[in-house]
């Protein structure tokens, strides 16, 4: 057990009377990308229906826990409070009081918590460890059901390697937080470090390359032990380069101008009236991909405005996330982002104008104890709203719950029902936007003095993250106005209370907790992207444009079959601010492009 911790009661030990000898066959270890995503969705399911059982009781789970240079360490042990129900002031029940199986459920989350939150047990085989960093329970996984007589295993190892796919490695260092040092898929190389961690390939005598997994300092308690099923499958494929874009998720590379107008008029030729709605596309984006279709026959083959800046401005703005390949966005470049920032935010400035959030709104949703966002790590936000694992945006989901939330904090003392409203912007957000000095050096610079509070600290990731919500709102609010075919009108923050609670009514009443598709918003992004794609007379009439733009921005917007001139001026100017803070929030996340490489040629390590 020295060796592989609790994977040791897995094993099989037969004699050989004749022989006089003890033989032990080691059960084969096996973990997958896939494998942990079951996994944690499997303890998820275990603790949802612990709690079921105890509907009877508030559960609160408590442990003292501080933030040191060695990581977030848990000081003493973890308890589970149990309050009666309409009795919250009450004296706690004792587990010890329960009966049957309220007892059993309460044991077993208060076993399950101190498995997660105790230190890591040393072993000699560092899959172990990197096992029980991860948040999972050794006795729960079943392995490849293979066995290994320990003859068979090296002399330099103490315990079975494990057989391990590159790609899924570097997926757990990333859920870990480690950096990617050196990847060589074809000398099989992989080296990543932490602050706490770190995975490292060395060749060893008789057994060839060979990766071994630094565990975490003793006490340390990695972020990804604190996330759901969901929420960790989102970390997985945000790294591998997934986003959103309404209710269909694919690779950013299959994304092109063609390819996304396709989806959007095939899911309004399915569509029924103009309500959020869901759509299958799994037949449909067989061939749908990219724009280097032949079927495209070169149509938008050398558009005006770079496809990343499209794709920044309508994709679900992520709630956990701290990974994504950076080579595929590339292609719009710091100067272009600059540009295009400084002039769009001048435009709305101009008209609309802007609002400016009070410069204490972290505090104040600190203080008011909503779950507007939690600055935990690589989470920013909680698992509420019409959703999947984190995902907002405007032509995602509706925005209401958000609003609600905002508005509890910020509020403005009448409703303007009429016309454009001003665009909300953070404070600390209103200079770097006005100088388009938005970037990911800005963003390196800010967390070394990011802003903190009594008992919060805010990285820059959280900041762009609350944002792009804010803007969402914006343009969920503007583009129905233009379209005026919305069946569920929404509130652009800030709002007022009264107006912001019936607004959440009225979509909790109809929407389910998912993305989807709203069809006149995707009507809206149809004519939009084909102004994009298009231009006007070689002119790029977007913000975003790289080619010649037109000095009175009006005139790229004429002939549009909805709205004004200076409508989509202003919608347009919005769409290049959430751009540019969704494209630099990506870059700020550790740099995950070699997986991209990996979908081509996986190979399999062997982790000591």
């Amino acid at each position: 057990s020295a060796a592989i911790g609790l994977w040791a009661r897995k094993n099989r030990q037969y004699w050989r009377i004749w022989k006089g000898k003890l033989y032990i066959k080691y059960a084969r270890p096996s973990l997958s990308t896939s494998e942990f995503l079951q996994a944690m969705e499997a303890q998820g399911r275990e603790r949802q229906s612990n709690l079921e059982v105890l509907t009877n009781y508030k559960v609160t789970e408590q442990a003292t826990i501080s933030e040191t240079k060695d990581g977030v360490k848990m000081r003493g042990a973890l308890e589970i409070i149990l309050t009666r129900r309409g009795m919250e002031d009450a004296t706690p029940v004792p587990i010890t009081t329960l009966r049957g199986r309220e007892r059993e459920a309460a044991n077993s989350l208060l076993k399950v918590n101190k498995r997660l939150f105790s230190a890591t047990p040393p072993t000699k085989a560092t899959w172990c460890s990197l096992i029980c960093d991860l948040g999972l329970d050794l006795l729960t996984l079943r392995g490849t059901g293979e066995y290994v007589s320990a003859d068979t295993i090296s002399s330099v190892l103490d315990a079975p390697p494990m057989h391990i796919r590159m790609s899924d490695l570097i997926h757990f260092g990333l859920l870990l937080e480690m950096k990617l040092v050196e990847v060589d898929e074809l000398k099989r190389i992989l080296n990543m470090t932490g602050r706490y961690c770190s995975l490292v390939s060395k060749h060893q005598d008789g057994v060839g390359m060979l990766c071994r997994y630094a565990a975490m300092s003793l006490g340390t308690q990695p972020a990804v032990k604190r996330t759901s099923g969901q929420e960790a499958q989102m970390l997985c494929e945000s790294a591998d380069g997934m986003i959103y874009i309404g209710d269909c998720m694919m690779l950013i590379t299959s994304f092109g101008f063609n390819s996304v107008d396709a989806i959007m008029k095939h899911v309004l030729r399915h569509c029924q009236g103009n309500k959020w709605q869901e759509i299958s596309l799994k037949a449909f984006l067989r061939n749908a991909e990219a724009d280097g279709q032949l079927a495209y026959e070169g149509k938008w083959s050398n558009p005006p405005t770079p496809i990343t800046g499209l794709l920044m401005a309508m994709c679900g703005n992520i709630g956990v996330g701290n990974a994504f390949p950076h080579e595929t966005i590339h292609n719009w470049t710091p100067e272009m982002i600059s540009v295009a920032t400084r002039e769009a935010f001048q435009a709305a400035q101009s008209q609309p104008g802007v609002v400016v959030a009070p410069r204490d709104i972290f505090q104040r949703i600190w203080d008011a104890g909503t779950d507007i966002m939690i600055m935990d790590e690589f989470k920013a936000v909680n698992n509420y709203g019409c959703q999947f694992g984190g995902i907002r945006g405007w032509l995602s989901t509706n925005m209401a719950a958000f609003t609600l939330k905002m508005s509890q904090v910020w509020t403005c003392e009448r409703e303007n029902r009429h016309g454009f409203q001003p665009v909300p912007i953070l404070s600390q957000l209103l200079p770097v936007l006005r100088a388009g000095a938005l970037s990911q050096s800005w963003g390196e610079d800010y967390n070394f003095n990011q802003e903190k509070g009594n008992g919060w600290r805010l990285p820059a990731t959280a900041l762009l993250w609350l944002q792009i919500s804010l803007l969402d709102t914006w343009l969920a609010r503007h583009v129905d106005v233009m379209v005026q075919e919305s069946a569920m009108p929404e509130l652009s923050v800030p709002a007022t209370l009264q107006a912001a609670e019936l607004c959440a009514q009225s979509a909790n009443s109809v929407l389910n907790q998912s993305t989807g598709w709203n069809p006149p918003r995707l009507r809206f992004c149809r004519m939009y992207l084909a102004r994009l794609a298009n231009g006007v007379g070689q002119m790029g009439s977007s913000f975003m444009s790289t080619a010649q733009t037109f000095e009175d921005r009006r005139m790229g917007w004429k002939e549009m079959p909805i709205g004004t001139e200076e409508e989509w001026v202003m919608v347009d100017a919005v769409l290049t601010l959430r751009a540019a803070c969704q494209h630099t929030r990506l870059m700020l996340m550790m740099d995950s492009s070699p997986l991209l490489r990996l979908r081509k040629f996986d190979p399999v390590l062997l982790l000591a």
